[in-house]
């Protein structure tokens, strides 16, 4: 009987106008959308590679660049918006990247924003609202039409019709969402310029699962609002009201309460402290710039030093945004579209925390910088004999992507199986008259 109820139900939504346009606007957005972000992800790459190889140390001056994470064809995140390059010396030590190709950025970029058009993006919202039209009418259209007591009165159990309903447009649902996902990794697998690693797989896995959950999330709120009204005009205003307030309007109030709740200095604040920390230093600046011919090395311990004070005051920058961000993010955690996108992000290493990663390994190299140039002024034979150590950094593998992001999958399942709860207990009190 319930095999017969979830063919019964697919074959519905298959022959349903809105399941096809649906899914042929995923297709068509998902091919355009992907070809774009490709062909993006190639031009960075290249002037990644031909930055490095035009751009040397010069002794003085060491230039970094942060590669593009190959990913970021899926989903974008901030890799973008966050730059790719700096340079630093022994008297400063960038906060910040500069932008593709030196196009400046704002020292302290928001982390907030519109996102990019990316298979999240669509998963997020496209497949979002294609979920919403699908399961607003599950049950009210039936009860409206009162084909819902014509069944019923057939002994057919109630349990068996709503979980019927739920596995076919789980099927119908996730079947677009794979038919999308096979098309965006087929353009990405036969372009020449991407190349996929086996972890890259187990991303994409992940990717997937969170995406099927977090439509599941959807099904079943829509599930749910579908039984809770007699109408599917009502079920429908309902649905789209919240379906707005949990992707579109809570988000950002997240945002927004966590601005108010953890402050950041202004611009004209940290221009304040730098200034402090020249002028602290304002008279032993002026001896060493006098005697560099004489002692050049209290020259590179004074700079260091300035450099080094200045950088304190962008890491206690950087914790107190990076403490923002945790609290947008706890804010938010009501809301399974954040959470979906915290999810991603991690494991498309397209974070804010990948960046961060990637400036801690560039003060390392700093310190092993200054390190080395004091020597050129203490002892030249082992300066020359020195070399700087080939710049790394501790990079998330696929497995602690996945480790870091299970609770939020948890949450979502959560999420999914009481609203599940909720219809369950709510068709079986239904007054079907």
């Amino acid at each position: 009987m319930l095999k017969t109820i979830i063919k019964r139900e697919i074959l519905e939504y298959l022959k349903s106008a809105k399941f096809v346009s649906g899914l042929l606007i995923t297709v068509i957005l998902t091919t355009v959308s992907t070809a774009i972000n490709v062909q993006d992800y190639t031009m960075r790459h290249q002037d990644y590679l031909d930055a490095k190889k035009e751009l040397k140390s010069n002794g003085f001056e060491i230039s970094m660049f942060r590669e593009p994470q190959v990913l970021s064809t899926l989903v974008r995140g901030k890799d973008r918006d966050l730059g790719n390059f700096l340079k630093f010396s022994v008297m400063n030590i960038p906060s910040r990247l500069t932008g593709y190709q030196d196009v400046e950025q704002r020292k302290y970029p928001s982390f907030s924003g519109f996102p990019a058009v990316d298979f999240a993006f669509l998963v997020r919202v496209v497949l979002g609202l294609m979920v919403v039209f699908l399961a607003y009418n599950a049950v009210s259209e039936e009860k409206s039409n009162g084909t819902l007591k014509l069944v019923m009165a057939n002994a057919l159990p109630r349990d068996k019709l709503l979980l019927g309903k739920l596995v076919s447009g789980l099927a119908v649902v996730l079947s677009s969402l794979l038919i999308s996902a096979i098309l965006a990794f087929l353009i990405l697998l036969f372009h020449r310029a991407v190349s996929l690693s086996g972890a890259d797989g187990l991303r994409i896995a992940g990717m997937m699962a969170v995406s099927a959950l977090y439509l599941s999330v959807f099904y079943a709120l829509g599930l749910f609002i579908s039984v809770k009204a007699d109408r599917p005009a009502t079920a429908l205003m309902i649905l789209l009201q919240t379906w707005i307030f949990l992707v579109i309007i809570y988000p950002n109030l997240s945002v927004t309460l966590a601005e108010h709740l953890c402050p950041l200095p202004s611009e004209e604040a940290l221009q304040r402290q730098y200034s402090a920390v020249y002028q602290k230093y304002s008279d032993a600046m002026k001896r060493a710039n006098e005697a560099f011919d004489k002692n050049p090395r209290q020259f590179v311990e004074i700079w260091s030093t300035i450099a080094a004070e200045n950088r304190k005051i962008d890491q206690e920058f950087a914790r107190r945004q990076t403490q923002q961000m945790k609290w947008a993010e706890f804010l938010s955690a009501l809301s399974p579209a954040p959470l979906y996108d915290q999810v991603m992000n991690r494991l498309a290493r397209t974070d804010v925390r990948e960046y961060e990663r990637f400036m801690e390994g560039v003060n390392r190299l700093w310190q092993k910088h200054v390190e080395r140039s004091r020597l050129r002024y203490t002892d030249p034979e082992a300066y020359k004999k020195t070399v700087l150590p080939d710049f790394s950094y501790r990079s998330d593998s696929a497995v602690d992507s996945l480790a870091a992001t299970w609770p939020q999958g948890l949450v979502l399942l959560l999420f999914s199986l009481i609203l599940f709860v909720l219809a369950y207990t709510g068709f079986l009190r239904k007054d079907l008259r």
